[in-house]
């Protein structure tokens, strides 16, 4: 176990917090709660600790197969758990439908099996550009939508370009890693 697997490990960790809190917040759920604030800070850090596992196995040369499958993986935990939490919310789901989280994870479900596919076959498989920038706008999104659940209208906007760039990109990025593991999905 090395340090970017531990720091992977432990943002698994605080998304298992994070979610946990969201459930908190009441029954219905009330927005603005306590809890919730406290889970949009748990997910601003185990988000920022996505960049820090990743940088630090890079820099030290100490990247795994368990690192490359573990921290997309744990990435998609974080985000498709808090945006199925959020739909508890109210004033979030006025943003965000069941059918915009069902097809988010369902393209991460995808992903993982073609990841899991090609490095059970010795291929690495690692998180491309488009991938990591598909991570970056949704966990911003998720940020943001997490603030109006919490009352902040101001970053209702942003929530609502994000949601639509987040599905884009959800696509795009998709079929990208589709396309680029067709060889193996051929031969499977």
């Amino acid at each position: 176990m090395n340090l970017p697997n531990a720091i992977t490990l432990g943002r698994l960790a605080l998304t298992v917090a994070c979610v946990a809190l969201l459930e908190s917040s009441g029954a219905p759920p009330r927005d603005g709660a306590v809890p919730l604030w406290i889970a949009f800070w748990v997910f601003i850090v185990a988000a920022a600790t996505d960049f820090l596992d990743g940088w630090l196995a890079r820099r030290s040369g100490q990247v795994t197969a368990f690192g490359r499958v573990a921290d997309p993986f744990v990435d998609k935990v974080l985000v498709c758990g808090v945006l199925i939490a959020l739909l508890r919310f109210p004033s979030a789901v006025e943003l965000l439908a069941t059918w915009m989280v069902a097809l988010i994870v369902a393209r991460e479900f995808l992903v993982t099996a073609v990841r899991g596919l090609a490095e059970s076959q010795g291929v690495p498989f690692p998180a491309d550009r488009l991938g990591k920038v598909k991570m970056v706008v949704q966990a911003c999104t998720a940020a943001a939508l997490m603030t109006v659940a919490g009352g902040c209208g101001f970053w209702r906007p942003a929530a609502e370009i994000g949601i639509w760039l987040t599905l884009a990109l959800t696509l795009w990025s998709g079929a990208n890693y589709l396309w680029k593991a067709r060889h193996l999905l051929r031969a499977s």
